[in-house]
């Protein structure tokens, strides 16, 4: 026969565990933070602002500033002109002169971030021929067409344009001048039907560089001393040095504190804002 004391055990124990369950669940309820309330209008805000920018928001970057657009673009270049080809037909041009000095310049104006509308002019001061030791030339170059940039806003600006222009060439002298025979200038007066460049400038300071170039001309004469002579092509090819100056600074951006970061994160770093008053 059980005790008084072993009866009551059992229920004892029972109704401390009970006890010590619901103490515990209490004290964890009180630990956690109260709920804060939903702004259902700043969260639909922010998804519709994250389904717009897309997944890939958090990488985007601010645009580089367009360096070239209404910029006013000189340049002074400075190398060897050499002609090759006719004055008109049986006339090589080598048998009276030879290649020599040209300088000459451009001036442009920017249209976009890579193309240039530009206007050149040249010089070259021609010298005699193998068998024309009384001859000598000038040639006088103007021209008008586009240029196109590979780059903008680095260190090296690589470039080709292409254009078209009017020549005028005098020669002096002839072959028959080592006689003793006195010869009067030849005037021609040609066009260049194409006018290819290229080359590339190197920029120490945002608004001076120093570049080469490389330039192929082609074309005709179309007014020739002389009657019953026919039209032939003729040729220039130019390479040198030349300065590139950008006298109009360089604008400059700086980046966002928020670029490459997510539109949600940001938003929050900037902290909450006034709502819009209905």
């Amino acid at each position: 026969m059980r005790s008084r004391s072993t009866r009551w055990t059992a229920p004892a124990l029972g109704v401390a565990v009970a006890a010590a369950g619901w103490v515990l669940s209490a004290s964890q309820a009180l630990a956690q933070p109260a709920a804060q309330p939903v702004d259902r209008e700043t969260a639909t805000a922010a998804d519709e602002e994250e389904e717009e920018l897309g997944p890939e928001a958090g990488a985007r970057r601010p645009a580089a500033p367009d360096e070239r657009a209404g910029h006013l673009l000189l340049q002074a270049r400075a190398g060897y002109s050499q002609p090759f080809g006719s004055l008109a037909v049986d006339q090589p041009v080598n048998d009276r002169v030879s290649g020599g000095f040209a300088f000459g310049g451009n001036i442009g104006i920017g249209l976009s971030r890579v193309t240039v509308l530009e206007a050149s002019g040249s010089y070259a001061r021609l010298s005699a021929a193998g068998g024309c030791s009384g001859c000598s030339g000038q040639s006088l170059d103007l021209g008008l067409g586009f240029v196109y940039h590979l780059a903008q806003g680095l260190a090296v600006d690589p470039w080709i344009s292409y254009g078209v222009g009017y020549r005028r060439a005098v020669l002096t002298g002839s072959a028959d001048s080592a006689a003793g025979q006195t010869a009067p200038d030849d005037v021609f007066h040609g066009l260049d039907v194409a006018r290819v460049a290229l080359g590339a400038d190197f920029y120490p300071v945002s608004s001076f560089g120093l570049g080469v170039f490389a330039e192929l001309d082609a074309g005709t004469y179309l007014s020739r001393p002389g009657e019953g002579s026919t039209a032939a092509a003729y040729g220039f090819f130019q390479f040198g040095l030349r300065l590139a100056l950008d006298p109009m600074p360089r604008g400059t951006r700086t980046p966002s504190a928020s670029a490459g970061t997510p539109r949600r994160i940001a938003l929050q770093a900037e902290g909450p804002r006034e709502k819009p008053r209905r």
